[in-house]
């Protein structure tokens, strides 16, 4: 290919240097301009076909400049940093014991995630707490919590985080980023800020074994006088809707208030989501206790159905009800990385940096020969259009030339009958 280029190449030289010699002999206005438009723009393209080989520099036209300070929209933003991160990458590393990592149960002991709120939060004035993977790891739900510095007050969404398939379960969990998101939460707390103090949190519990469910708990508190509240949540991701079960908390009063003539509603007391039933994933167990002296009260193991339309007290003992625990969560290893797989991965990148380097500069001297030839191609492309066109233009002047010798002869003809 490269060889038949240079031969087209050299055989348009030739032909626009026979132009030129027939053009001095002939010394025509027209094709003098053809040829001298074709050496102007021929000298453009040679321009910029030196200039593309030459490095970027600040100088540069008003369009290119425009082009390049032309402000980068959100999502090509996310899309830089996701597909480009600018991570440092140092193959010379010394041995620094580093953590393992691992999936482990989420709700294990059962009911035990919490939401601590820290310190950092008052200046960050936003985190992502510990998130929640499905046990099929195809999602992962996490709360980002904010805080309003005005009222000294909290809320809380609930965010999906879709998983990579193709990575194995630990990449899948390791790589989970929160640009990756989906754009709204699942649920959300109220973000009145009217009332100092006041924190409202959510915090996933567990997935149903098919994943297609979460239980969710609300809790409601004050900063000085700690939490008032706890609500239940479901949440369907095939409906793509959270439903609340207030019907639990109201069962539990109902049920003091017959039996022991207890009014919960002037006492502290609380529910504690457990997870799913582990004999029926249609049901939600909770503790319940109150908070009426030196020790906590137990009141009562109960579940609900998801769709709150009935109520059961499980126990009033401190057996258990089995409960199921589906969904995952990130924590670190005790074991640390070997100082060998420490070595062979430096080893791996040393090799792979060089590699690298071997491909771009191969790539480079590959763009530069496409280059080369795209503009020989283009001053060959310039010279038979030139060509074409002077061929043409000779054309045409032998045409009339040939009209007018014909028109000459016809004169003479009949001055010579008329004279006989």
């Amino acid at each position: 290919m490269f060889s038949a280029l240079a031969g087209m190449y050299m055989a348009a030289k030739v032909h626009m240097a026979e132009i030129k010699a027939n053009m001095t002999r002939k010394k025509d206005p027209q094709v003098s301009e053809i040829i001298y438009k074709n050496k102007v723009d021929k000298s453009d393209e040679t321009e910029k076909y030196e200039k593309s080989r030459l490095p970027e520099s600040g100088y540069m036209t008003v369009e290119e400049y425009e082009s390049k300070s032309r402000p980068l929209t959100k999502k090509e933003i996310n899309s830089k940093i996701l597909n480009e991160p600018n991570m440092p990458k140092d193959s010379n590393m010394v041995y620094v014991p580093q953590h393992k990592f691992k999936l482990v149960k989420y709700n294990d002991p059962v009911g035990s995630p919490e939401l601590s709120l820290p310190r950092k939060l008052n200046f960050d004035r936003q985190i992502n707490a510990q998130g929640i993977v499905s046990g099929d790891f195809s999602k992962m739900v996490y709360p980002a919590v904010y805080y309003y510095a005005e009222a000294d007050c909290v809320s809380c969404d609930l965010f999906v985080i879709n998983l990579n398939s193709s990575l194995s379960n630990l990449e899948k969990v390791r790589t989970a980023n929160v640009l990756n998101k989906e754009s709204k939460p699942i649920l959300s707390t109220n973000k009145d800020t009217d009332t100092k103090f006041i924190f409202r949190t959510l915090t996933p519990i567990d997935f149903s074994s098919d994943n297609s469910k979460l239980i969710i708990k609300e809790k409601t508190g004050h900063r000085h006088d700690g939490i008032w509240k706890t609500e239940l949540w479901i949440y369907d991701f095939d409906k793509k809707q959270a439903v609340k079960l207030p019907e639990i908390r109201e069962a539990i009063i109902q049920y003091w208030k017959d039996t022991e003539d207890i009014n919960l509603d002037i006492k502290r007391w609380d529910i504690y989501p457990l997870g799913f039933d582990a004999n029926d994933e249609q049901r939600v167990i909770v503790n319940a206790y109150a908070y009426t002296g030196a020790a906590p009260i137990f009141l009562g193991t109960w579940s609900i159905d998801i769709n709150g339309e009935q109520t059961k007290l499980e126990t009033l003992t401190s057996s258990g009800v089995p409960v199921s625990t589906t969904g995952y969560r990130l924590t670190e290893d005790e074991a640390v990385i070997p100082l060998s797989e420490i070595e062979y991965d430096a080893m791996q990148a040393k090799s792979s940096e060089k590699l690298k380097e071997k491909q771009e500069k191969a790539d480079e001297k590959l763009n530069k020969e496409v280059q080369r030839l795209e503009y020989q191609r283009k001053i060959h492309q310039m010279d038979m259009q030139t060509l074409i066109k002077v061929k043409e233009r000779q054309e045409s002047l032998k045409q009339i030339k040939i009209q007018n010798t014909d028109g000459v002869t016809d004169n003479l003809g009949k001055e010579m009958k008329n004279e006989e």
